[in-house]
């Protein structure tokens, strides 16, 4: 059976287009992969960075317009972060600055806030903010504006820690909440503190700002064709002095894999992003390659339907014994994957020592499936997300059918499947990515209702939740005793994780690429040898 698996996989590498890389190309924006700094009061360092003149030793780093891809339009509007979805984020992160950011390190780093400090009763975030910015609109950042951004996020349910915002002076303000979690830091770093002008809004409307950012950020947004491009210019007046380098932005869309690797070789596109065998051919042709340890690729059962098979332990157990790993990895990962029996197998701020891995064995799972009340198997619906490639989905779906869970793939839209990730879905799987997270603390919005809402948790798992989030900083050890409940109920059946893969051309230079994570943006640090204009 092994044997055929393997033909089977192989089979589907060779006629396969290019597959997606899960990254900001494809995905949404979340945190990096390391621990966050303390939560001590923080204040930003000074720049450096010289002013643009003709004598500064970093004058020749000025110029030309940075083209790079996503591979599909915002779903929401960009403008309007109260109403915006995590894409949103990504697609305004070089017009709209947030209060502060987390780099690689996992250290906090200023941005719109330049200290920050946590009450001694742990029910507020003291914030200070940078004096002297504006907007792209001219009007002044300050506590007022920054209040009125958060009050909205707050109307919006965005976020479930945030109670009230105080203003203590012009450039101070408190974020009241109800109890200190070791992820409140996380969420000041994520994309529903991007601040957007007040006075344009005022003045103009809501509908108006929706799909016209207005922020404070090193790009001025000129415009957006919705599904096709967004073309951004060099703000002159950035608070960070000398930057950014470059003269314009622009972001397309392009869907088909195929064609953005070829605007790639075109050198139409300065920045690639992809994974699997294109990865391995770019590769192979010289190109400047960065990879880092990505998310991890899942099977997410409706468990809280009593109806649905997948309620059953012993079913979940079995889909995770159907699933051969090992050759997963080597059929379609061309060396960028690995099997993951966990989530984030490869960090170790969640790694679980000495686990109980659910090695590949289909008589044992077809052992569990009788046990657990379908002996002749049964019928079930995979639903995949837009950033798996469909190669994982058609093998995944073809070893479930080998132990008798006869499993189709459902042909559904991007919209559909959000609707089904929210709202709940009764019919079998969510094929999902996962992404890694700064603080896997951050990521309980996943399993505590907010997402995945037909996701049953099991006993523990809010209690391992409170306990992990309540320390000062992240602790290894509690965050492991979540994974391990999370893995023993096999509320979520992982298999790959995943490098992110970014190419560059020759001559371009992506700090953001070699410092920070590749699952966001900085391209106010982005310079491009004139070769590459």
């Amino acid at each position: 059976m092994k044997k055929l698996l393997m033909v089977i996989l192989l089979v589907i590498a060779l006629a396969s287009l290019p597959l997606v890389a899960c990254s900001n190309e494809t995905q949404t924006t979340t945190p990096t992969t390391t621990t966050p700094a303390t939560t001590v009061k923080t204040t930003a360092p000074t720049t450096t960075t010289p002013v643009k003149t003709t004598t500064s030793p970093d004058a020749a780093k000025y110029g030309g317009v940075y083209k790079r891809s996503l591979a599909a339009g915002a779903s929401r509007p960009f403008g309007y972060p109260a109403e915006a979805a995590n894409d949103s984020y990504t697609w305004a992160s070089p017009i709209l600055d947030r209060l502060i950011r987390i780099d690689l390190t996992g250290k906090i780093v200023p941005e719109l806030a330049v200290s920050w400090e946590i009450a001694p009763d742990g029910k507020a975030m003291v914030i200070g903010l940078r004096k002297g910015v504006k907007f792209h609109d001219g009007s002044d950042f300050n506590a007022t504006v920054a209040k009125w951004n958060l009050d909205l996020i707050i109307a919006a349910k965005k976020t479930t820690e945030w109670q009230s915002v105080d203003i203590v002076d012009d450039y101070t303000i408190r974020i009241n909440v109800a109890q200190y979690k070791n992820t409140l830091l996380n969420g000041l770093a994520g994309g529903i503190t991007q601040m957007i002008s007040k006075a344009f809004v005022d003045k103009n409307g809501i509908e108006a700002a929706r799909w016209n950012p207005v922020g404070t950020g090193p790009f001025i947004f000129v415009n957006y064709e919705r599904d096709s491009k967004m073309v951004c210019k060099r703000n002159p007046n950035y608070w960070e002095p000398g930057l950014p380098y470059l003269d314009g932005l622009e972001v397309n869309v392009i869907s088909d894999a195929t064609v953005r690797k070829l605007a790639f070789q075109k050198a139409d596109l300065h920045r690639f992003a992809t994974s699997g065998i294109t990865a391995q051919e770019l590769q192979q042709a010289g190109f400047k390659m960065v990879t880092e340890s990505a998310g991890t690729y899942t099977l997410i059962p409706d468990s809280k339907n009593n109806a649905s098979p997948w309620a059953n332990i012993n079913i979940r157990l079995a889909a995770s014994y159907a699933l051969d790993r090992e050759s997963l990895a080597k059929a379609l990962g061309y060396g960028f994957t690995q099997p993951a029996y966990q989530i984030y197998p490869g960090f170790a701020q969640t790694a679980i020592p000495n686990l109980d891995k659910h090695l590949y064995d289909t008589a044992r799972a077809k052992a569990l499936l009788k046990e657990g009340g379908y002996p002749n198997g049964f019928k079930t619906m995979i639903h995949p997300f837009a950033v798996i490639p469909a190669d994982y989905s058609t093998a995944v779906a073809g070893m479930l059918r080998e132990v008798g869970i006869n499993a189709e793939i459902d042909k559904l839209t991007s919209a559909k499947y959000t609707e089904l990730r929210y709202g709940g879905w009764s019919d079998g799987l969510m094929h999902h990515g996962l992404n890694s997270y700064s603080n896997f603390v951050s990521s309980s919005a996943y399993w505590l209702g907010l997402e995945f809402p037909s996701v049953k948790l099991p006993a523990g798992l809010q209690v391992g939740f409170d306990i992990a989030a309540a320390t000062k900083e992240p602790e290894p050890q509690l965050i492991q005793n979540v994974m391990r409940v999370i893995h023993d109920d096999a509320m979520v059946i992982p298999y790959i994780e995943e490098k992110r893969i970014v190419f560059l051309q020759k001559g371009v230079h992506d700090p953001g690429t070699e410092t920070f994570t590749l699952n966001d943006y900085f391209d106010k640090w982005v310079w491009l040898e004139p070769s590459a204009r």
